[in-house]
């Protein structure tokens, strides 16, 4: 029996996500397939606690084969922590949820 897996948004899921959590391990081959990842530029949707959404465009480690994007946990946290400092200090060092992408022409 296959279960109806929850979706955010109207769009279908696209890609299979990890986020990497260690600062000092670069994943230039994917964890599934062993074959080498290149780099998609895409916008992740994020959630900062308490109430703050924003798409951060942001270079993923991508392989083709698995549909697999990686982010690198630390690189996140510095682009959010110097967007938010500047902009909303008190939110910095907040809790996130990487919710999803957001398709290109939803930004503008």
């Amino acid at each position: 029996m296959k279960t109806k897996k929850q979706q955010f948004g109207e769009l279908p899921p696209r890609y299979r996500f990890v986020l990497n959590p260690y600062p000092d391990t670069r994943l230039s081959r994917c964890p599934c397939c062993e074959q080498k990842t290149g780099q998609r530029k895409i916008p992740l949707l994020i959630h900062i606690g308490p109430m703050h959404l924003i798409a951060l465009n942001y270079t993923c480690r991508y392989c083709q084969p698995c549909d697999l994007l990686i982010a690198h946990k630390d690189e996140i946290e510095h682009l959010l922590t110097q967007l938010f400092r500047q902009y909303e200090p008190e939110a910095v060092g907040n809790d996130y949820l990487i919710i999803g992408t957001v398709k290109k022409s939803h930004l503008a």
